[in-house]
């Protein structure tokens, strides 16, 4: 009878040390969520400040909602694409996931991002290792050389735009002097902050190093083995078999970034007329305003989107500001919608799936 009392003491001790852990992390997902909310709005504010909204939504209220509708059908080819990008980084280490789960996987992280910017490529690589059972560092490294695929295509785009357009980044900082004084500003403290990433670099190396070389309680082999699938993963691009789909579908999501803005100007009388070179200008610009942190690029899309609208002739105020409104917010409901459904779904239709596990030996070999 002691015994049983004692273990039901232990269980019960370790029951309430989880459900504690667990209100932790459920309070620090929250508290996180809520701050970038509050900055996401913040910007979003900055962005419409002095704007009649009311004239915004009379003429979202005039838009040619068919044009939309082709432009989010589009939208969810790129999406697609993407997961089939992904999945042609992945087999060359024998893994076989299907088109679905990589599917789910981009639009939850597009649906994370919007909560806690950049937590989306985590999550998503996080249910790929769920359903699929890939190693979580090897899928994060294929997102990483995914991303330097995307930054490369960007890179191109922004010389050619900045050649062929460049008056409209001067017209934006011509506009917006506070953007150059900003900058001004943030060159002094580059120094510092290029210094401290450095330092912050080799404190992370000889820390590594130092527990590899001690293996204190097996973390050494675990750390050796998260790196070498990580590096595994990144280096994927260099055993891919199926190169020229892997061009085409980097081709394509950028394709469909930018037709999508495209098709969106015909929705409304003030931007038919806009071209497609506007188009693509404006995707290279507004892009930006996503890579600053903000969540799903809240305000600071929506700002530039604006902005360089108002270079090419469109009123900021009501026009520009309701084709940002837009734009953005089929985004946000599609990414909501699907990406909400897909977290639902995905546990039903894996249910009893059996992910394919290659031969680790015949890979290597």
């Amino acid at each position: 009878m002691p015994i049983k009392k004692t273990n039901f003491a232990a269980n019960f001790r370790n029951e309430l040390s989880n459900s504690c852990i667990n209100v932790k992390k459920h309070i620090t997902t929250a508290v996180k969520v809520l701050i970038f909310l509050t900055i996401g709005v913040l910007l979003f504010w900055l962005a419409y400040r002095g704007q009649d909204f009311s004239r915004i939504m009379e003429a979202v209220g005039e838009a040619r909602w068919l044009w939309v509708v082709l432009a989010l059908l589009l939208s969810v080819a790129g999406h697609y694409s993407r997961a089939l990008r992904w999945r042609l980084l992945l087999e060359p280490f024998g893994y076989r996931p299907r088109n679905l789960n990589l599917f789910c996987s981009v639009m939850v992280m597009y649906l994370s991002n919007m909560a806690i910017p950049r937590s989306g490529e985590v999550v998503r690589c996080g249910i790929v290792t769920k359903y699929e059972n890939i190693p979580f560092a090897r899928c994060l490294g294929t997102v990483v050389t995914e991303r330097i695929a995307d930054m490369i295509v960007l890179l191109i785009l922004t010389v050619v735009i900045l050649f062929t357009q460049g008056d409209v980044a001067t017209g934006i900082m011509d506009s917006n002097p506070w953007i150059g004084e900003g900058l001004q500003k943030l060159g002094g403290y580059v120094p510092h902050l290029v210094i401290g990433g450095l330092m912050l670099c080799a404190l992370a190396f000889f820390a590594v190093r130092m527990a590899i070389r001690r293996d204190i309680m097996g973390l050494g082999t675990k750390i050796t083995t998260l790196l070498k699938n990580f590096k595994d993963g990144l280096l994927t691009i260099l055993k891919l078999k199926k190169r020229w789909q892997f061009l085409f579908h980097s081709l394509f999501i950028n394709f469909v970034y930018f037709y999508t803005i495209y098709l969106v100007f015909k929705a409304f009388a003030f931007s038919e007329e806009l071209s497609l070179m506007v188009a693509l200008t404006l995707f290279v610009f507004s892009t930006f305003g996503v890579v600053i942190p903000s969540p799903g690029g809240i305000g600071t899309w929506h700002f530039i989107v604006i902005e360089v609208l108002g270079i090419y002739g469109v009123r900021k105020d009501p026009d520009a500001g309701a084709y940002a409104l837009v734009m953005h917010g089929i985004q946000d409901i599609l990414f909501i919608i699907v990406g909400f459904a897909s977290l639902m779904l995905m546990p039903v239709l894996n249910n009893n799936y059996q992910p394919y596990q290659p031969d680790e030996n015949t890979e290597n070999s």
